[in-house]
């Protein structure tokens, strides 16, 4: 129901604007281009509303999970205020029409009695009805040309036209420009039948002139039909100066239709454009869980190191459950880094799992010991927390929008939180890429940011286990390839996380 509303009043925004716009043109485009022209700038209303009532453009905006009972309250609030907006809309509509069937009914009985007209009246079959003196009042010339002012309003399908607009004045009713609107587009119906006439009739100007002064309306003016205001003597008597009034030539009317129609399109496409988008809320939906890739499938769960230069091996996927298999953690010695072995080559025909094609998206065995010291990255060190002894490699890698490559290599220590060594290459991209880990026990909750607020709605998190490499989808659809790491640290930066912590300045690797 608020969506009924909010085109409603829309709708009746954008027609006030119209009628406005009207109300300024219809006097300086009757006199260049005539009435008839002038007459035709009432389209601008229609379709100035129909722009409104034309879907908008749609722009999405992703946004976290709302709680239930959140959104429950949030629709109750609404659902009692629409509902009392659109009670009032349709007493208000409902009165309307009743005043107006009112109205019409005692312009019928005016009809029956022989008191009414000239007019045309009825909307799916308009007839001409004319009061019981029409002949005695009138003169032969002067009811020649009532009746073809009639025969005029039936041709140009003005009474249908004037329904419409009552119906419009009963849906708008709490708008004025609905009700100024009526009563300037019939004066303007009047301008343009009277010039058909007289271009039909261009000797008979004088005995118009005197028809319209003899012209007696009924009590009330009729609502659904065409009459001759004449009750009003400013338009009566602008009628019959226009009159005397040169008409255009077809050249002129031509131009001048042009133009309007030009006003009338132009105004709707610039309405239509001043709309606010349709904002439509679509939640982010949560990561997909990753599939889990081992390089040692025959491994069993790890068990936490006994002590410092130790580590249990990774624990395969469990696709049922079964009894764990006890594991005894034996100590692993690095290589050093001028023996550092090289990755294996990956065939399609190899028997061994950790051989095989699936693996490929691991770290290569001695992927920490390399050759050279990677600097040291102090950027939001304190946000990732690792256990005693233990030192975590996160390594992401993502494509941004651009297809500029972006990578975050970095290690975080159990002894310290004031820095991570490793490296942030962001190449050309406008991107930067962030990441933290915060260990709990056999897991690894690693998380992936554009920006240091590591808020909602720039970053997302996945937990994974030691050797697991999986995908975090950003809100805006970006996808981050994380693969996570586990260690023992060394007796060297064990000591220096043991000594005192300087914060030095802030710095960063880029590569360039």
């Amino acid at each position: 129901m608020s969506d009924t509303l909010s085109a409603l009043l829309g709708a009746n925004l954008a027609a006030a604007v119209a009628v406005a716009l009207a109300m300024v043109l219809r006097r300086p485009v009757r006199r260049l281009f005539g009435p008839r022209v002038a007459y035709g700038l009432w389209l601008l209303v229609p379709l100035f509303a129909a722009a409104m009532l034309t879907p908008a453009r749609v722009v999405t905006v992703w946004r976290p999970a709302v709680g239930p009972a959140q959104v429950a309250a949030h629709a109750d609030a609404a659902f009692d205020a629409s509902t009392l907006s659109l009670g009032l809309w349709l007493a208000g509509a409902v009165s309307a029409l009743a005043w107006l069937v009112w109205r019409q009914a005692q312009f019928a009985r005016a009809v029956r009695a022989g008191r009414a007209g000239p007019a045309v009246v009825g909307v799916l079959r308009p007839r001409i009805v004319v009061p019981d003196d029409f002949a005695s009042r009138y003169t032969p010339r002067e009811q020649t040309v009532v009746l073809a002012h009639e025969q005029t309003h039936i041709a140009r399908h003005d009474s249908r036209i004037n329904g419409l607009v009552a119906l419009a004045r009963c849906v708008g009713w709490f708008n004025p420009a609905a009700h100024l609107m009526a009563s300037a587009l019939r004066a303007d119906q009047e301008f343009a039948c009277d010039a058909d006439v007289v271009a039909a009739h261009p000797a008979a100007r004088r005995s118009y002139a005197e028809a319209m002064l003899k012209t007696q309306l009924a009590g009330r003016p009729l609502p659904l039909g065409c009459y001759w205001p004449a009750a009003a003597t400013h338009p009566l008597a602008e009628r019959i100066a226009l009159l005397s009034r040169r008409a255009p030539g077809p050249i002129g009317r031509r131009v001048g239709g042009a133009l309007v129609l030009a006003i009338a399109l132009g105004g709707a496409i610039g309405v239509w454009a001043a709309r606010p988008p349709q904002i439509v809320l679509a939640v982010l939906p949560a990561p997909p869980r990753p599939q889990i890739l081992l390089a040692n499938p025959a491994a069993a769960r790890p068990t936490r190191p006994a002590h410092i230069g130790k580590v249990a091996p990774a624990s395969p996927p469990r696709p049922a459950p079964e009894p764990p298999v006890a594991i005894t953690p034996t100590p692993v010695d690095l290589p050093p880094a001028a023996e550092d072995p090289a990755p294996p080559v990956l065939t399609e025909a190899t028997d061994d799992p950790a051989l095989r094609p699936e693996a490929r998206r691991l770290l290569p065995p001695g992927a920490f010991a390399r050759p050279f010291r990677p600097p040291r990255v102090r950027a939001l060190a304190n946000w990732s927390s690792v256990e005693p002894g233990l030192a975590v490699r996160v390594l992401a890698t993502m494509t941004d929008p651009d297809g500029v490559p972006l990578t975050t290599d970095l290690t975080a220590f159990g002894s310290q939180s004031a820095y991570r060594v490793g490296y942030v290459e962001r190449n050309s991209s406008r991107y930067k890429l962030f990441t933290s880990v915060v260990q709990r026990g056999d897991q690894l909750h690693v998380t992936a940011a554009l920006n240091p607020s590591f808020g909602p709605f720039v970053s997302g998190a996945v937990d994974l286990a030691p050797g697991e490499t999986g995908s975090i989808r950003l809100p805006n659809g970006l996808e981050v390839t994380v693969t996570p790491t586990v260690r023992p640290e060394t007796p060297e930066e064990a000591a220096e996380g043991r000594g005192p912590r300087r914060v030095d300045v802030f710095r960063v690797a880029q590569a360039s």
